[in-house]
C-alpha cells in the first residue's frame, strides 16, 4: 500500500475531430463500416500542434488545477508510446517547452498503451521513499501520424491528445491511496503490436517502399486480446484477493480503451457490473497511454469517481504485457 494521491489531472484535446465517415471516404471504406466495426463515431487528431506542446498544455493544466506552482514539481515522468526523436528522452523536450528553471528529474517510461499507469506506480515508490514530492506524469499521443490503413480493422481505432496528472504524497486525513498493483509480460505477444522500423534494428536509412509497412504500426488485435482473455482474469481475481475487495465494491473500472469489441467481452468475462465500467472510445477513439488517464479524468468530473472511490485501472499493451492496479481516488 502507498499513500500517495492523484493530485490532479489535466487534458489538452484538440478541436480537430475526424469523423468515421471521413476515414471511410479518405481509405475508400463501405459508409457506415468503421463505427459499425469499431463503435467510434470520431477521433481527435493533432494538425499543427506538436507532441511536445500538447503535453505541456496538458501538463500546465495538470498544475492549475493542482492549485500548486511549476516550481513545486520536483520530477517530471513522459508517459507515452511516441516519442519526436530516440535521443533525448521526452521528458527533457517537456521541461523545455514547459519554461522550467528549476531544479527537475526527467526521464521516460514505456510500457506502451499501459505507460500512465506504469509511471503512476514508479511515481508512488518514489514520492513514498521520500525522494519526490510532486511528479509530473505526461502522456501526449500522436497515433495518426503512424497508422497502416492497409489494416482496417486497426487504423481507425486511434486519436491524438494528450493526458497529465500530479502525483502527490496524501495527506494523513486523504484516504487516497494504491492498495495493489500486478504487471507481468509476456513475450510470445511480442509480435502483435510493432513498428518494427527507425531505430536499430531497422535503421530509418533501411526504408524503401517494399518495406513501408515496417515503419507503421502493426497490431492483430484478435490475438491480444485472446491472450488478455486468459491472463487478465486471474490477474484481477488476485487483485481483488490481496486486497480483501470484491469486485461490487469497485465504484468503477477503468480500461484501457483498446476497441469497443474487446472492452464488451472483457467486461463479461471479468463479470463487471453494467455502469461500473468507464467507455469513452466512441468519441475518442484509442489514445494509447492518455487513454486510461483521460478516460479516468472525464469519470471525475461526470462525478462518477469521487475522492475515496476504490477504483481500478486495467488493460494491455505491446510487449505483450498486461496490468491490473487497485487505488483509492
Amino acid at each position: 500500500m502507498l499513500n500517495i494521491k492523484i493530485n490532479s489531472l489535466g487534458a489538452y484535446i484538440p478541436e480537430n475531430k475526424v469523423s468515421s465517415s471521413e476515414l471511410e471516404k479518405a481509405h475508400n471504406l463501405p459508409a457506415g463500416w468503421i463505427e459499425k466495426h469499431t463503435g467510434i463515431k470520431e477521433r481527435p487528431y493533432y494538425t499543427s500542434e506538436s507532441t511536445v506542446q500538447a503535453g505541456a498544455w496538458a501538463a500546465a493544466d495538470a498544475i492549475k488545477n493542482a492549485n500548486i506552482n511549476l516550481e513545486d514539481i520536483d520530477c517530471l515522468i513522459s508517459a507515452s508510446a511516441g516519442k519526436i526523436q530516440p535521443i533525448p528522452c521526452m521528458a527533457s523536450f517537456y521541461k523545455r517547452e514547459l519554461g522550467a528553471k528549476h531544479k527537475m528529474a526527467c526521464f521516460d517510461v514505456d510500457s506502451t498503451c499501459l505507460s500512465f499507469v506504469t509511471a503512476l506506480d514508479n511515481a508512488a515508490c518514489m514520492i513514498n521513499s521520500g525522494r519526490y514530492e510532486n511528479v509530473l506524469i505526461i502522456s501526449s499521443e500522436q497515433t495518426s501520424r503512424f497508422l497502416n490503413w492497409e489494416q482496417k480493422e486497426s487504423a481507425p481505432l486511434f486519436g491524438d491528445l494528450a493526458v497529465a496528472a500530479v502525483i502527490s504524497k496524501s495527506k494523513e486525513h486523504e484516504p487516497s491511496k494504491i492498495l495493489f498493483y500486478s504487471f507481468d509480460t509476456f513475450p510470445a505477444g511480442l509480435e502483435f503490436a510493432t513498428i518494427k522500423g527507425g531505430m536499430l534494428g531497422l535503421p530509418v536509412w533501411k526504408y524503401c517502399e517494399s518495406n513501408k509497412e515496417d515503419y507503421l504500426f502493426n497490431m492483430n488485435g484478435r490475438r491480444i486480446y485472446r491472450v488478455a482473455a486468459k491472463v487478465l482474469p486471474e490477474m484481477v481475481n488476485e487483485s481483488l484477493a490481496a486486497t480483501n475487495i470484491r469486485m461490487d465494491e469497485i465504484k468503477m473500472v477503468i480500461p484501457h480503451q483498446a476497441s469497443m469489441l474487446s472492452m464488451k467481452l472483457m467486461q463479461s468475462k471479468l463479470n463487471i457490473p453494467e455502469g461500473k465500467m468507464m467507455y469513452i472510445i466512441r468519441n475518442y477513439g484509442n489514445n494509447v497511454a492518455a487513454s486510461i488517464p483521460l478516460a479516468l479524468k472525464i469519470a471525475v468530473e461526470e462525478g462518477r469517481v469521487q475522492r475515496g472511490d476504490k477504483i481500478m485501472l486495467l488493460g494491455t499493451s505491446a510487449g505483450l504485457s498486461v496490468g491490473v492496479m487497485i487505488l483509492e481516488y
